[in-house]
């Protein structure tokens, strides 16, 4: 009996390691309520808004955001996913060009901002609140 209470004990701990972790990504997962200067889609706000906000955003990470807020979901597979993915941060990149600001890929892992290309997207987001 103490194996079982042991292992359910030690579950429990696992549920709510989980639930944690749950929370946290649900917190970060952007909530799309803002769009920037009219231009950017809810899907590129979402991206947009994940990579500025991770120090990586990896591309599993980027799958979910464009699976989720993806106009055009009816082809399935990884490779899909992928191109979806690269294309979304392709037009990411079109749109935020004319404003200074870059989108750079880690090769292999994923895609970030650097603290300059940052502040010029809080600059920009400051300046659109007034």
């Amino acid at each position: 009996m103490t194996t079982e209470s042991n292992i359910i004990r030690e579950l429990r701990i696992q549920v709510a390691e989980l639930e944690e972790e749950l929370r946290q990504l649900r917190e970060d997962t952007v909530k799309v309520d803002w769009v920037l200067l009219g231009n950017l889609s809810k899907q590129q706000s979402a991206l947009l808004v994940a990579i500025s906000k991770l120090d990586l955003a990896p591309y599993q990470y980027l799958d979910h955001i464009t699976e989720e807020y993806g106009k055009y979901n009816r082809y399935e597979g990884e490779m899909h996913q992928t191109l979806r993915t690269k294309v979304a941060v392709w037009k990411l990149r079109q749109k935020l060009r004319p404003y200074g600001i870059e989108i750079k890929t880690y090769r292999g892992m994923g895609y970030f901002m650097n603290d300059e290309n940052k502040a010029k997207l809080r600059a920009l987001m400051e300046k659109k609140d007034d």
